[in-house]
């Protein structure tokens, strides 16, 4: 709200994510901490890929960008209702999510910087495309 009041919020990007996905069902027994959670339903997997999860679901994610020219309200892909909660509409790669945030400040997917003769680009190999549809 502060970034908003002070007219900053158009022009500075907020991101909220973490490395994995993990779902949010609460593990182990309700009052239990953490060193107590060992014991849990285990989930029956339909695609051998999937084993060994345990419920990280790398296959979907939430990202929450808000500010810097951002669509607000708006939503992006859909990921199952059921395990292992892929992504099934609209999925976006990393590359792909790298390249919108490049282009939401205004660099270019493509920029690399060349460093002893070899590229370095600031999205994977300057690949990647921005997702257009979450910009205002």
């Amino acid at each position: 709200r502060d970034l908003e009041e002070r007219g900053l919020l158009e022009r500075t990007l907020v991101i909220i994510t973490s490395e994995f996905s993990r779902d949010a069902m609460i593990e182990g027994k309700p009052g239990s901490n953490a060193n107590d959670q060992a014991t849990f339903k285990v989930d029956t997997l339909g695609e051998m890929a999937h084993y060994g999860l345990h419920r990280h679901f790398t296959g979907g994610t939430s990202v929450v960008m808000f500010g810097g020219g951002m669509k607000k309200g708006h939503i992006h892909g859909q990921t199952a209702d059921e395990r292992p909660l892929i992504a099934i509409k609209d999925p976006v790669t990393v590359m792909d999510l790298h390249a919108t945030i490049m282009t939401a400040m205004g660099i270019s997917p493509k920029t690399e910087f060349t460093i002893e003769g070899r590229p370095f680009y600031v999205t994977e190999d300057g690949k990647g495309q921005p997702v257009q549809d979450v910009f205002a």
